[in-house]
């Protein structure tokens, strides 16, 4: 309650979404570092700026929990002026922190689909929209960054009281930026669609490429809301409130971005994890074929008769060798990228009537 005795309406249910969305992007890349610790133990450069994102997001949330402590998401009226500086400064740090998350969300995507294609013709035209990718983002930042001069003129400007410098009409650079960033993550989305339409890949695994496809425009979609808020800012008696709006879909769309980028390394660590609890039943059934095919074996040889062409010391001395080389080998159907090269199975000498071997991959 204020001085006045009235109360203001406070709206801070940001504050759950950004600790959900953010402990969810968490568990995300745990999982996929997990996955690559237990399959190849290597990381790319890819999971690198992956992270490096989901500093981003974790930073950007902590800035909302900031912000709730100094009115963010209440009515203008009832902030003290101090806290409305200070809410200022947090957008423009937020805005900072926001570009440089998509910055190395984009690239991490980007990386992921070099080490997918890694010949052919697609590699160029992902490079190149890597130095595009890059050349954007640090253009946006900048725009954000030095639109005023000098740049605490942003959040000081709101009471008048630092009028000794200049800033650029704050709608055509948020527009702009926001603009350029939804082309961009459209184009990130769909590059790899008309190459991955010409591998012969699964129903399943169309079904997976299109669940990650309505995610990521699930992304864009939060990039629009976002827009729109924006659009809203300069006329809105309550910018503070506004903010706190911008905030909920710019969470959201850094958060689910990361998320998204995820999935494939989720999905091959819930593989991986099934196998791993389903191995010793797998193992426990072949020893019983095996016993199975024993007894059978050895109920075939006591009922052989005396002019049977296999008797006696005979068949007992006869060896079978059986030499079975299996080669894996990467196609363009498989979309996996940790299948072993050159793997063999080799089964050792086999006494007639005995079931005795041993193998290694």
């Amino acid at each position: 309650m204020t001085s006045c005795g009235i109360l203001p309406d406070v709206d801070h249910t940001y504050v759950p979404l950004f600790a959900t969305f953010m402990i969810l992007a968490i568990i995300a890349v745990a999982i996929r570092f997990a996955n690559r610790f237990y399959t190849t133990g290597q990381y790319g450069w890819d999971d690198w700026f992956l992270a490096l994102a989901l500093v981003g997001c974790v930073g950007y949330s902590a800035i909302g929990f900031e912000g709730a402590a100094h009115g963010l998401g209440a009515e203008l009226w009832s902030i003290k002026p101090d806290d409305i500086t200070h809410l200022f400064a947090e957008f423009y740090a937020s805005m900072l922190v926001y570009a440089a998350s998509r910055l190395f969300l984009r690239h991490s995507i980007i990386l992921f689909y070099l080490r997918i294609f890694t010949v052919g013709n697609p590699r160029p035209v992902i490079i190149g929209t890597m130095v595009v990718n890059t050349l954007l983002s640090v253009g946006v930042a900048a725009s954000v960054a030095f639109q005023c001069m000098p740049i605490s003129l942003f959040w000081n400007r709101w009471d008048m009281k630092e009028l000794n410098g200049h800033c650029l009409p704050s709608t055509p650079v948020f527009w702009s930026g926001a603009i350029a960033s939804m082309v961009m993550d459209v184009w990130v989305i769909l590059l790899p669609l008309p190459y991955i339409a010409r591998l012969q890949l699964s129903l399943k695994k169309r079904m997976g490429i299109s669940f990650m496809l309505a995610i990521g425009l699930s992304v864009i979609t939060f990039s629009v809301l976002k827009f729109l808020a924006v659009n809203g800012v300069e006329k809105s008696p309550n910018p503070t409130k506004v903010f706190a709006t911008i905030g909920i879909w710019s969470a959201l769309e850094i958060d689910l971005g990361v998320i998204c980028a995820c999935l494939p390394g989720i999905r091959l660590m819930v593989g991986y994890t099934l196998r791993q609890l389903g191995w010793k039943g797998q193992r426990s059934g072949t020893q019983s074929r095996h016993m199975t095919y024993q007894n059978n074996l050895s109920t075939t040889r006591k009922r052989s008769t005396p002019g049977s062409t296999y008797q006696g010391s005979r068949t007992s001395q006869a060896k079978i060798r059986i030499t079975t080389t299996i080669q894996q080998k990467a196609s363009p159907s498989e979309s996996q990228t940790y299948l072993p090269l050159g793997s063999s199975i080799e089964l050792g000498n086999q006494p007639h009537g005995a079931v005795r071997a041993h193998a290694w991959a």
